[in-house]
């Protein structure tokens, strides 16, 4: 006699977790959603064959898109599983969209969900009129979903316009300090002194003419550590380089360059501002919103704006090997900047130098234009000499001006908002606050009015010698600098060069070996 043998099919769960931790969202914690669904594994004799814990993931979020559960809703684990359970339908989503896609394509895989608190879960997810019920369901999480995203916004919106510091990491010259305001801990910002140290220190080198990427190396070679490196220290991380390193500093942490000086030493939030998706916070008034001290004073900062206003007037940089004339020497085809090449001879082993045109082959109008360096750089400084030799030295210094026109434009700005809310009935139940707003701002808008307007700028101050004096004591960069500051351009040849805007045969033309000393035409001394 045979004895008929069923085979028992073992049911495969995979338990699947979340919580937002949101303040406005009461979850039962991921330790008891583990607890009750290993229970109920135990009692049915289901086997768990995984377990995914999605900690701080909103009902928002698609299931396919969370770190833990959607690893296993892949191909290769996909087959692993027959039952995704849940303790309750908010736990799988709280996104109407989202629900309603994931039941169906489980339905495609077939697959099963089991809700822990909603046993009739499973079946009506099979038939058309239990998933239009389940349809139902899904709205009463997704309108909660909708209230808590509009209650998160609003508290958002009643906390920018205050002098709370929003999150994320402050810039240079500031640090997070906590406060405890009616029984709650609070973030604000406030001047850190070190680093305001070396701000003031920036704004000094840029004052005295530095170059932005001279500055960025000197805070490299101080070990000045960023604004993001300085909370990752704060935090008790190791810095972290974004960028590829120096080969002089093998440290992982960021590199100062040109354009994180610049973008830090122009941030208005250095005046204490409060600033909203890359621009300065302002309130109903129209002032801007402060939230903490200002780094630099109102003279300091404008003179720190119009010195590095002036450094990007000039964008001649030298690059690489010391060049003398880099930014000065001028492709007389093309206008391009002249390249300084060194060439070694192949028989006697000797160095030439020559000023290149930097654009060649790449420009279609230029010829590859070269010229010794040794012909360019003596001829330069005889004619430079020859037109300014005899100059006084002079050092440009800020003077600041009076001009109230920008207060002006704020007052007759507010004046128009005040009417405009007027307009729209907004002062209907306080006309007296009304008239007394509209009244100071029209007494100050005729105060401003008749203030008289200073312009502000650059004075040059005699510094006792002369160009020719100075000359002798300048290095090879600092003889560069002087030569583009003063708008001295020199063209460059086939063998040849010339000062620029001088008519060719005005000019001193330089050829061969050596420099002829000529008496200077009339154009260079004018």
């Amino acid at each position: 006699m045979q004895v008929k043998v069923e085979e028992v099919t073992v049911r495969r769960a995979l338990l699947a977790e979340r919580i937002s931790y949101s303040r406005d969202e009461k979850s039962e914690s991921i330790e008891a959603q583990d607890a009750r669904m290993k229970a109920r594994a135990a009692e049915e004799a289901v086997r768990v064959v995984g377990v995914t814990a999605d900690v701080s993931v909103s009902g928002d979020v698609d299931m396919f898109d969370r770190p833990a559960l959607g690893e296993w809703l892949a191909v290769d684990k996909r087959e692993l599983w027959d039952e995704l359970w849940v303790t309750n339908q908010d736990r799988l989503s709280r996104s109407e969209p989202h629900f309603m896609s994931f039941v169906f394509k489980m339905l495609e895989w077939n697959k099963e969900i089991h809700v822990l608190d909603d046993p009739a879960f499973t079946e009506q997810m099979k038939t058309p009129e239990g998933r239009a019920i389940l349809h139902v369901k899904s709205l009463g999480p997704h309108k909660e979903l909708e209230r808590i995203k509009e209650r998160i916004q609003d508290s958002h919106d009643r906390r920018r316009f205050s002098n709370r510091w929003p999150g994320g990491i402050p810039t240079f010259g500031y640090r997070i300090v906590y406060r405890y305001i009616d029984g709650k801990r609070c973030a604000y910002i406030e001047l850190d002194e070190e680093m305001l140290v070396w701000l003031h220190r920036i704004r000094r080198w840029l004052i005295e003419g530095d170059a932005l990427s001279g500055v960025a190396t000197r805070l490299i070679e101080a070990v000045v550590l960023t604004a993001r490196d300085r909370a990752r220290v704060a935090r008790g991380k190791k810095t972290k380089s974004r960028a590829k390193l120096r080969k002089d500093h093998d440290e992982s942490r960021e590199m100062w360059s040109n354009g994180s000086v610049k973008a830090l030493m122009t941030n208005e939030a250095l005046l204490g501002y409060k600033k909203y998706r890359g621009k300065v916070l302002r309130d109903d008034a129209g002032d801007p919103v402060r939230i903490a001290d200002p780094a630099f004073t109102p003279e300091e900062w404008e003179t720190l704006q119009a010195a590095i206003k002036a450094r990007s007037v000039t964008t001649a940089r030298r690059v690489n090997m010391t060049s003398p004339a880099y930014g000065v020497a001028i492709c007389s085809d093309c206008r391009s900047n002249g390249n300084h090449k060194i060439s070694r001879g192949h028989a006697n082993g000797l160095e030439y130098r020559y000023y290149v045109c930097g654009n060649w082959p790449n420009s279609r109008r230029c010829k590859g234009i070269s010229c010794r360096a040794e012909i360019v750089e003596e001829s330069m400084e005889i004619l430079f000499l020859q037109r300014h030799g005899a100059e006084r030295v002079t050092k440009r210094v800020w003077v600041p001006g009076s001009d109230s026109t920008r207060e002006l434009e704020q007052v007759e700005a507010k004046i128009r908002r005040l009417m405009r809310q007027d307009e729209e009935g907004d002062w209907e139940d306080d006309r007296a606050e009304y008239r007394q707003r509209m009244n100071r701002l029209r007494e100050r808008r005729a105060e401003l009015r008749i203030l008289p307007v200073v312009k502000s700028g650059w004075v040059e101050v005699d510094q006792g010698m002369t160009y020719a004096e100075l000359w002798a004591t300048l290095d090879l960069e600092g003889r560069r600098k002087r030569l583009l500051e003063s708008g001295f351009r020199m063209m460059i040849g086939r063998g040849t060069a010339w000062p620029e805007k001088v008519p060719l045969e005005r000019a001193m033309v330089i050829q061969g070996e050596t420099v002829t000393a000529k008496p200077a035409p009339a154009a260079l001394t004018e």
